[in-house]
């Protein structure tokens, strides 16, 4: 799918999630984990940021940027234990379907909306 200019690097960034996501899906223990999990939380507030002003607009997309901050928290927590070897199966199913909710629904809307903000 074509991604706008403004979220063209996020999405092209969720490749690489998805590629670690399915690693660790597999159970696959990742050597570089913790420094893949800064460039993850790097990436939440960078969308954290971009999207806050974006989808303050109405209730409905209010609700998807609390679920995107609530995935962000809950992704993190999951590859925190992943650093340390447990629940590596989870925190791949929970990063792949993020993705996929940012990438068929989030992305899809703040594109309609047409506003974002760079940073």
């Amino acid at each position: 799918m074509k991604r706008s200019d403004e979220l063209i690097d996020l999405s092209r960034e969720h490749h690489s999630a998805l590629r670690l996501a399915r690693q660790l899906q597999r159970g696959e223990r990742v050597p570089d984990l913790a420094r893949q999990l800064d460039a993850l939380l790097a990436h939440f507030a960078a969308e954290e940021q971009r999207f806050a002003d974006v989808l303050d607009t109405t209730p409905g997309d209010r609700a998807l940027y609390t679920r995107l901050k609530r995935e962000h928290a809950d992704l993190e927590q999951a590859l925190r234990q992943a650093v340390r070897g447990l629940g590596l199966a989870r925190a791949g199913e929970l990063l792949a379907a993020h993705v996929r909710f940012e990438e068929r629904e989030l992305f899809e809307r703040i594109e309609a909306l047409g506003a974002l903000v760079e940073i």
